[in-house]
């Protein structure tokens, strides 16, 4: 029995700084341009991970500004990680494809991939057009055929999460079509996304799904409309051991160590 333990940290948000109000436009929330915006906050975030002993990393999407693209990867190669990558609604393909690739993707135009392992498969999926879209949904059906057990890395929740900000427009906007798809399979699905900067976990069935703290900001769950957090930061810790798998948040600050 081998355990794998995987960083999944999301969210960064590189050079752009939160303008809050209640409207999420188009699926996005709203950003001022400002340079070296939450990069302490990525370094803090890695230097946490290296403490941690753990070198394999997921990101979930979001990185920030098209201009920061280029410096995020040049942060994360100061690093000695082992690096998977999924896109999120404020990222495009071509400007990422340019630093970072999984090989050839399965899907043209899309950063999905899959990682086969002997009793957990491994599913990376591409949300950049805040929808997954009928190729890629007719791809997941084909990855998981006879598969009995899955994890899916996708930087928007398929499952709803009881929040402001899943009712102000930055659902996913196929996910109902997506989660029918996976009740309908004989396999256990674990779900790991970001998106909503916050904790949260639900089960639909045969899905879990863990919604993961931002490297950014966090946004509060649980109030009327949208406030934000804007002093806590984190990411989440995975381990993989056969078909188990643990997990946890860690939530940091600047002014404290981890928690």
């Amino acid at each position: 029995m081998t355990k794998t333990t995987i960083a999944f940290l999301t969210d960064t948000h590189l050079g752009q700084k939160l303008v809050m109000n209640t409207d999420v436009t188009g699926g996005r929330m709203r950003y001022d341009s400002e340079p070296k915006q939450h990069e302490d906050r990525l370094r803090l975030v890695l230097d946490d991970i290296v403490r941690r002993g753990i070198s394999d990393i997921v990101f979930g999407g979001d990185i920030g500004t098209v201009q920061s693209v280029s410096r995020f990867f040049e942060i994360l190669r100061g690093y000695d990680f082992n690096i998977s990558v999924i896109l999120g609604n404020h990222d495009v393909y071509a400007d990422v494809m340019q630093y970072w690739t999984a090989g050839e993707n399965a899907v043209n135009g899309k950063l999905c991939y899959s990682h086969a392992h002997r009793h957990l498969k491994r599913i990376f999926l591409d949300t950049s057009d805040n929808i997954l879209g009928d190729n890629q949904r007719a791809w997941l059906a084909r990855e998981l055929d006879d598969v009995e057990n899955a994890v899916l890395f996708v930087h928007h929740p398929i499952l709803a999460v009881p929040t402001p900000v899943d009712r102000s427009g930055a659902a996913l906007r196929d996910r109902d079509e997506i989660r029918s798809l996976l009740n309908g399979l004989d396999c256990d699905i674990t779900i790991f996304s970001g998106h909503y900067h916050m904790m949260d976990e639900a089960r639909d069935g045969n899905i879990r799904q863990f919604v993961s703290p931002a490297v950014s900001y966090q946004i509060f769950k649980q109030s009327d409309e949208l406030q934000a957090d804007a002093e806590t930061f984190g990411y989440r810790i995975i381990e993989l051991e056969d078909t188990r798998i643990k997990t946890r948040a860690v939530l940091l600050n600047q002014a404290s160590p981890s928690r």
